[in-house]
C-alpha cells in the first residue's frame, strides 16, 4: 500500500515538473530556417529564422570545426535578437579557415521570455573548395582529390599507399585514422585556399584535420608529386602514432629523417651529398638537429639526408619495433634522451658515435651536455622552408618550358633541397611568365 502512494507521488511531481520546469518547452516547429551561408575561405554566416509568434529573449550560437585535440571545446557566442531572424558572421579573415574536408558543426540555444529554452538541432557541413570539378580515388584509408592531369590521382594515391606500407613495415609505424588528400593542380590554387600561409608554400599539412593540401603541377608529379606525398603522408600518420597530451616533442632528426626514408631508396644526389660529408668529415652534430634545421641551402640538405641515414641505420640494425618504441616513448613525456636510452640504451650523442662508426665516419670528440636540448618551443614544420639561394636543377629547363599559369595549427616543413629547387624554379618561372605577360 505504501509502495502505491510513494509511486502516485513520484507520478504527480514528474507531471509538475514538466509543465513547469524551464527546460525544452519548443518544438521544432518554430524552426522556420537553420543554415549556414559560406563564402570559403573567407566567412561563414550562421542564419536562423524563427516562427514571428515566438518570443526570444536571448540566443547563443554553439559551433565547432571537428578535430583531434586534447581539449575539446566548442565556441559560444551570444547572439543579438533583434526579431525572428538570427544571424552571425565568422569572419574568417581575422581567424584563419580550416581546410577543405573539415566538418563544421552548430547549434543555436535559444531562451524565451517564460524562461524555457531550446537546444536545435545539431546540424552539419564539410567545407569545400567549389573552385574546381575534383575527382576523387580512395585505397582503405585514403582519400585523395584531384582536378588536374587525368592520371595524377591514381598515381599520387599508389604512391600513399607504397608510403603506408614502408612505414609499417620498416619502422613499425601504424596509421591510426583516415587521411584526406586535396591535390591541388599548382601551388597558387592551393595557397588560394588557404588564408595567411606563406608565398613558398608547396603543401602544407593539418593533422589535428588529417588533411594534407598539395600543389602539385601534373609536369612534376611522376617525381616531385610521389615523394612528397609520401613525405607528408609520413608527418601525419606519424603525428597520429605519437600524439601526446602531455608535451611530448620529436626530434627534427626522427621527424624529418623517418619523412626521408618513407620516400623510397635514396637518390644519387643524396647519396653523393653524404659521400661528400662522409669524406669531408663535415656531418652534423646529430643534437644540433634536435631542433630546427638550417636555413642555408647546403647545410639544409645535408640536415635532411644525415637524418635518412640515421633512421635508416636504426632501422637495419634494431629494426622496426624499437623505432616505434622509442617514438611511444617520446609520446608519454620522456626527453630525447631518456626516450633513446630506454630503448636503446644510449643518448643522442651516443647514437651519433655509433651512427658515425656505422657509415664509416671517425668518431667525433663530444662536449658534456649539462643541460638537455629541448625543443619545445621549436615546431615541426611540414611541408617547404625555402632556403635564400636556390642553385636551378638541371632537368627543371625541360618543366619550365610549359609556362604553367596561375598564381588551426597548419604545419610547414622543409623537406629536402631536390623538391626545394624545384619549387623555387617553378616560382620563379611563374613571376617570369606573369611579366612577360
Amino acid at each position: 500500500m505504501y509502495t502505491r502512494f510513494f509511486m502516485l507521488i513520484l507520478t504527480i511531481l514528474t507531471g509538475l515538473w514538466g509543465l513547469f520546469s524551464p527546460s525544452q518547452q519548443f518544438d521544432e516547429s518554430i524552426v522556420i530556417a537553420n543554415e549556414a551561408l559560406v563564402s570559403y575561405p573567407e566567412q561563414v554566416t550562421f542564419r536562423l529564422e524563427l516562427d514571428p509568434d515566438v518570443t526570444i529573449s536571448s540566443a547563443t550560437l554553439n559551433y565547432d570545426v571537428e578535430q583531434v585535440t586534447c581539449l575539446d571545446v566548442s565556441t559560444k557566442v551570444p547572439v543579438e535578437v533583434t526579431g525572428s531572424t538570427l544571424e552571425w558572421d565568422w569572419i574568417m579573415i581575422r581567424s584563419g579557415n580550416p581546410p577543405p574536408g573539415a566538418t563544421l558543426w552548430w547549434e543555436w540555444i535559444l531562451t524565451d521570455d517564460q524562461g524555457n529554452t531550446y537546444t536545435s538541432p545539431r546540424q552539419e557541413l564539410t567545407f569545400e573548395d567549389d573552385r574546381f570539378e575534383w575527382q576523387t580515388v580512395s585505397d582503405e584509408n585514403i582519400t585523395l582529390h584531384w582536378y588536374a592531369g587525368a592520371d595524377v590521382g591514381p598515381m599520387l594515391l599508389e604512391a600513399a599507399v607504397e608510403g603506408l606500407q614502408v612505414l609499417e613495415e620498416d619502422l613499425g609505424i601504424e596509421l591510426q585514422e583516415d587521411v584526406v588528400f586535396f591535390i591541388y593542380g599548382s601551388p597558387e590554387d592551393m595557397r588560394d585556399a588557404v588564408l595567411y600561409i606563406q608565398d613558398w608554400a608547396g603543401g602544407v599539412a593539418f593533422s589535428e584535420y588529417n588533411i594534407i593540401l598539395m600543389g602539385v603541377p601534373p609536369a612534376i608529379a611522376l617525381d616531385w608529386g610521389r615523394n612528397t606525398v609520401r613525405h607528408e603522408l609520413t608527418h601525419l600518420v606519424l603525428g597520429q602514432y605519437g600524439r601526446s597530451c602531455v608535451g611530448g616533442d620529436r626530434p627534427s632528426w626522427l621527424e624529418e629523417g623517418l619523412a626521408m626514408y618513407a620516400e623510397g631508396e635514396p637518390t644519387e644526389a643524396m647519396t653523393d651529398n653524404l659521400d661528400d660529408a662522409l669524406s669531408n668529415n663535415s656531418f652534423i652534430p646529430l643534437r644540433s638537429l634536435n631542433g630546427a634545421f638550417p636555413a642555408h641551402s647546403d647545410s639544409a640538405n645535408l640536415a635532411y639526408n644525415q637524418s635518412f641515414s640515421v633512421i635508416q641505420y636504426l632501422s637495419e640494425v634494431y629494426g622496426p619495433e624499437m623505432i616505434s618504441d622509442f617514438i611511444l616513448n617520446l609520446a608519454a613525456g620522456m626527453s630525447y634522451d631518456e626516450a633513446l636510452e630506454q630503448v636503446y640504451g644510449f643518448n643522442v650523442d651516443g647514437l651519433e658515435q655509433a651512427w658515425r662508426t656505422w657509415i664509416g665516419a671517425p668518431s667525433r670528440a663530444i662536449p658534456p651536455t649539462s643541460t638537455p636540448f629541448s625543443a619545445a618551443a621549436v615546431p615541426t614544420f611540414a611541408p617547404l622552408t625555402a632556403p635564400q639561394n636556390l642553385p636551378t636543377p638541371e632537368s627543371f629547363p625541360e618543366i619550365s618550358e610549359q609556362q604553367p599559369g596561375g598564381s588551426l595549427t597548419k604545419s610547414i616543413c622543409a623537406f629536402g633541397l631536390i623538391p626545394l629547387m624545384v619549387l623555387g624554379a617553378f616560382s620563379w618561372q611563374s613571376r617570369k611568365s606573369t611579366t612577360n605577360g
